[in-house]
């Protein structure tokens, strides 16, 4: 079947549209071009499914194990991230919860890694641009500036933010777009295990698997997003991040034990936590949804991590 596009309204939840050719569906031109809300779940359609038939719909994962002795502070060039300490943590649901694409649950092994405290901001990704320009490595812009949703503006050669939006997480970027500016900063994107044990041991009060929807209606500067142990924001909600991994829905049956880093190939990136305008089935710690890299949403970001 085609993949189904990224949503934009309730509309493609209440209609057979998930089911059509792409070419059929109505306006998706001008859809793809302004920065749709968000990626589509995984194998399905663009709000997570309910758990599965044996499950409880308020069912609720175990509580993660945040925990401040496996995680520290960074200095030096690792000011305003935190170091995740080295060790094994389990990764994915227990089965009978969660997704399928989320199962088996599984122990792996990260190595140290530090990771920022918050998203990169529209300031941080101006300054980028005013630098590097906004060509990104694939030769597709990499950022979507005529889009309605933009939250920079550029005039003359000269990108700033739109006024008020100066700390808030960038968006409308792809993953190319991401990519470039990690390794610009001395960085990378976490992988989806390092964003996963990153927010497990850093989440005060993980989301319910369940469809209820938040009553916010655009994302937060990065200061004010939902705050975890040492001052870490914006994990969970706020917007998406992008993770460097390629997206397979078998993934977990076939994972590395140690450090993985996703499968070789792909269409589809990894993107992770959920934001402003997703049910918090989407917002738990375990959910991974998927998009393509060349991909421009209002409400999918990142933040870097470095070694």
């Amino acid at each position: 079947m085609v993949s189904v596009p990224p949503e934009v309204d309730s509309a493609f939840l209440v209609n057979s549209t998930l089911h059509k050719p792409v070419s059929s569906i109505v306006g998706l031109s001008s859809i793809i071009t302004n920065c749709p809300v968000l990626p589509g779940c995984p194998e399905g359609p663009s709000v997570p499914l309910p758990p599965t038939f044996e499950d409880k719909l308020d069912s609720k994962l175990p509580v993660p194990s945040s925990d401040k002795r496996k995680v520290a502070e960074g200095t030096g060039k690792y000011d305003e991230m935190l170091l995740i300490r080295a060790g094994p943590f389990e990764m994915g649901s227990p089965e009978g919860e969660g997704r399928v694409d989320e199962r088996p649950r599984h122990r792996v092994y990260l190595k140290d890694f530090y990771i920022a405290k918050h998203e990169v901001t529209v300031k941080e990704y101006c300054d980028y641009l005013n630098r590097d320009g906004e060509t990104s490595r694939d030769g597709m812009p990499r950022v979507k500036l005529d889009s309605d949703y933009c939250p920079l503006i550029k005039t003359g050669k000269v990108f700033r933010p739109k006024p008020g939006f100066e700390d808030k997480p960038i968006v409308c970027i792809s993953w190319y777009g991401a990519v470039d500016y990690a390794q610009w900063a001395g960085g990378r994107l976490p992988t989806s295990a390092e964003w996963e044990k990153s927010a497990l041991l850093t989440t005060l009060d993980p989301p319910n698997d369940n469809l209820q929807m938040s009553s916010e209606d655009g994302s937060v500067p990065v200061s004010s997003a939902v705050r975890g142990i040492r001052s870490i924001t914006g994990m969970i909600g706020n917007v998406w991040e992008w993770c460097s991994d390629w997206y397979s829905s078998d993934q977990y049956t076939e994972s590395a034990v140690e450090n993985p880093d996703g499968p070789p190939i792909g269409n589809e990136k990894i993107i992770r936590g959920g934001s402003w305008a997703s049910p918090d089935a989407s917002r738990r710690i375990q959910n991974r949804h998927k998009t393509s890299p060349r991909g421009y949403y209002h409400t999918v970001g990142f933040r870097i991590v470095k070694d």
